[in-house]
């Protein structure tokens, strides 16, 4: 829903750009091979790009876990979209700066968002990429800036 409903969370902490990519049984497999019928098919639906809220990074069910990769909270369809390996790298950068935080004030990741969430803005802002040419992956489009809703600049694409 909130892919569909563009909803922008102030916790916005990385992009994804991957298409709604879901997989299927495919039927004929499932006619030929009833016991494994998961050689899928499989539809990309184009969506613009989107940012991931950081509350997906840490477990609800214990305290002192994160996780970055195909294992963060999110529902089946919304994994189709970041389980692609520059999306879970830049999953990667967020959670290395939020255990940075966690560290120097001795809080849980939760506490991040609810106490230091500004203070982890600046350092994605600053990202971690050098700067002599290689891309800073928290600031990789310049023209959709995390802080600003999807619409904001689509609106130059879309006539």
């Amino acid at each position: 829903d909130d892919i569909d409903k563009n909803v922008f969370h102030e916790d916005a902490s990385f992009a994804t750009t991957w298409s709604l990519d879901l997989h299927f049984p495919d039927s004929t497999n499932a006619s030929h091979f009833p016991a494994a019928p998961f050689k899928a098919e499989t539809e990309h639906i184009h969506i613009y790009p989107y940012a991931v809220p950081y509350r997906c990074l840490y477990s609800r069910n214990i305290d002192n876990l994160f996780m970055a990769g195909r294992n963060i909270s999110v529902t089946h369809v919304a994994l189709g979209t970041v389980r692609v390996m520059r999306t879970t790298g830049m999953m990667g950068e967020v959670v290395g700066m939020a255990a940075s935080l966690c560290k120097k004030h001795q809080v849980l990741p939760r506490l991040i968002y609810q106490q230091h969430l500004p203070e982890l803005r600046s350092l994605m802002q600053k990202g971690v990429g050098r700067k002599n040419g290689i891309p800073d992956n928290q600031n990789f489009n310049r023209q959709a800036p995390l802080d600003r809703p999807r619409t904001f600049y689509l609106q130059q694409y879309v006539k």
